[in-house]
């Protein structure tokens, strides 16, 4: 018994000096791994910098020598041809004409674009005022009518969205178009503010008689009016075929008397107030106007000075409170006033139709709501309670803003694209040759490979490829230098053609292989000004000086050097032994080949490859060279 506690004091030391020696591995183990800890190797910026490689602003490319070159003219998709000024066996020189187009259906594309185009950005506005008042703890509603967004494969459902925007402009009278187009203000026509050389001429075109206008007139004048537009959309923009805007008087629209009926746009609804366009100031006098939505058989008025003749039914109201200039009501002709006894009685807004098994209503019910619409036709109903939290809600406006972002894009590249088709009205000659194909103006057909085509026979030229982030730099009669291969000659041309699209395969354009596999390529065609021996189908180093400086101070690195996240570039630059994440404000070069570095970055510091193993914020850092980077 007298020896437990010397035996219970034995095995404590042992269980210590056990500890102890664990310890003493476990720091030896970590003292061992600080002092074998892997470095990162950084390269001194200047060892990277290809800023001197072709000289600033200029990019190297290669080509091929050819004394034969073949201008074709692709015709534009769907654009009319006015006139073409050539025949086959022609001699043409460079800025001759060969064809004009008719571009004004591109140009009333283009401004439906444009319209389509700043809708979605008032959209966007919307929305991102909805969701700063959701995150300020404003009222959750229900999404309701909120945009859509274009471009998810549903084409028809696309082009349905915006056909009466496009059919109402295929209606238009031409003079009614270039007015519409130009902005100018076209909703009560005043014939005394008309220009006096475009009196006589408006008398015949007037489209319904006025106030004072004598309704005996002959029918035979009617003939010479233009026919009133038919109206599937109403909207800010939309001109009445008669009327001053008086209760006597009121403005007189042409609608449809489809199925889906008319609809009828809040801005429309404003104006009529005596508003602008979004229901905020007042216009004019400010007075509220009276209007009248009449429907006609086959959507026809049969008799301009007798309207009432094919009148199957009519809607009159005077403009009363402002609304929303999106929100919109559909007026049909069930339900329209059917009778036309020359006083303007208000008609009801017809219901929607009730379907299922709640159709049935009860007629004292129904004759009520008759008697009562007067006082609440024009009130919208209650909003009701939101079934969205406040997180879905926020949530659900931040993907309505970046679909409306996408879709503003989608829109600013088809504006562009039809800008460009429309600096393109005349095409010309780009060289000096003979025409040897012209096609059939009426249909367009032609026997070769483009509609127009004109062999070369002055000189020697260069055919190459531009890299897609050239495209904005490089212009036709742009300058490019260069030297044959096989000649050992040195020559300088101008950039005749630039093609529109990209190349596939590279057939009829040298590259040699060097393209980017990244970056598409744009053939060009460079005719050499000066008076050479050169053998046909030599390669050629070219340089092409572009409009891209890199600035005092600023470094080329190769694309690996430099990483972006969100947008936003980067280096893991070496700062007292230590690796930093630094951002820098960069751009690619117009090759595709580097990476150009403006600010953040010079040519005294040291960068780490930001692809490496162990790089990071606060990595121990050690010299290393750029043979040792790529392995040489």
């Amino acid at each position: 018994m007298g020896n437990g506690p010397s035996i219970r004091r034995k095995i404590l030391f042992a269980l210590l000096g056990v500890a102890l020696v664990c310890a003493i591995f476990v720091g030896v183990g970590i003292v061992a791994r600080k002092t074998h800890a892997t470095t990162v190797k950084v390269i001194p910026v200047m060892d990277l910098d290809q800023s001197g490689m072709y000289g600033e602003g200029e990019s190297a490319l290669y080509g091929e020598v050819t004394s034969s070159v073949t201008q074709k003219v692709q015709l534009i998709q769907d654009a009319v041809i006015a006139q073409v000024y050539v025949r086959a066996g022609d001699r043409v020189k460079p800025g001759d004409k060969l064809l004009t187009y008719d571009m004004t259906l591109k140009q009333l594309e283009l401004e439906l674009e444009r319209l389509q185009k700043q809708n979605l950005e008032n959209k966007l506005a919307q929305a991102k005022a909805r969701l700063e008042s959701l995150e300020n703890g404003g009222p959750i509603t229900d999404p309701g009518e909120d945009y859509t967004p274009i471009g998810d494969g549903d084409d028809e459902k696309e082009e349905a969205s915006y056909s009466p925007y496009l059919r109402a402009f295929a209606q238009l009278p031409l003079r009614l178009a270039a007015a519409s187009l130009s902005g100018q203000e076209t909703i009560a026509p005043d014939p005394s503010q008309e220009p006096e050389q475009d009196k006589d001429h408006d008398k015949d075109q007037d489209q319904g008689p006025g106030p004072d206008q004598d309704p005996d007139k002959d029918p035979d004048d009617d003939q010479k009016q233009e026919s009133p537009i038919l109206y599937e959309l109403l909207d800010y923009d939309s001109v009445p075929y008669r009327g001053t805007g008086s209760e006597e008087d009121p403005f007189c629209f042409l609608c449809t008397g489809s199925r889906e009926g008319v609809v009828v746009k809040g801005s429309f609804f404003n104006k009529m107030a005596g508003y602008d366009a979004a229901g905020l100031e007042q216009e004019g006098s400010g007075q509220a106007y009276w209007y009248r939505l009449e429907f006609h058989e086959n959507d026809q008025i049969a008799d301009l000075a007798d309207p009432g003749r094919s009148l199957l039914g009519y809607y009159v109201r005077q403009g009363k409170d402002v609304t929303d200039p999106d929100d919109e009501k559909i007026f049909t002709l069930e339900g329209a006033g059917q009778a036309d006894d020359g006083e303007s009685v208000l008609t009801p807004t017809p219901e929607p139709e009730v379907v299922g098994p709640n159709k049935e209503v009860d007629e004292e019910e129904e004759e009520d709501e008759e008697d009562d619409w007067e006082d609440d036709d024009w009130e919208d109903d209650e909003p009701e309670e939101s079934s969205m939290t406040r997180e879905e809600a926020i949530r659900y406006q931040k993907n309505n803003i970046q679909a409306y972002e996408l879709d503003i894009q989608k829109k600013a590249l088809a504006i562009s694209k039809l800008e460009k088709e429309l600096k393109n009205e005349t095409i010309t000659s780009t060289m000096e040759g003979i025409v040897t194909v012209v096609g059939d103006p009426q249909t367009g057909e032609s026997e070769g490979d483009a509609f127009i085509e004109i062999e070369s026979d002055d000189g020697y030229y260069i055919k190459g490829s531009l890299g897609e982030l050239m495209l904005e730099r490089v212009k036709v009669g742009d300058q490019i230098t260069g030297n044959t291969y096989e000649s050992g000659a040195s020559f300088t041309a101008e950039i005749r053609e630039i093609a529109p699209y990209p190349s596939g395969g590279s057939q009829d354009y040298f590259t040699m292989g060097m393209g980017n596999p990244n970056v598409s390529n744009y053939p060009f065609v460079a005719h050499v000004t000066e008076d050479l021996d050169l053998e046909n189908g030599e390669t050629a180093d070219l340089k092409i000086g572009t409009s891209q400086q890199a600035g005092e101070g600023a470094v080329c690195l190769d694309p690996a050097m430099v990483r972006s996240e969100g947008g936003q570039y980067y280096v893991y630059k070496e700062q007292d032994g230590r690796l930093k994440k630094q951002p820098v404000t960069a751009e690619k070069s117009s090759d595709g080949y580097t990476v150009i570095v403006k600010k953040g970055l010079d040519s005294q510091d040291k960068i780490a490859f930001p692809y490496g193993s162990g790089v990071e914020d606060g990595a121990k850092t050690e010299d290393g060279t750029v043979d040792e980077l790529y392995g040489y």
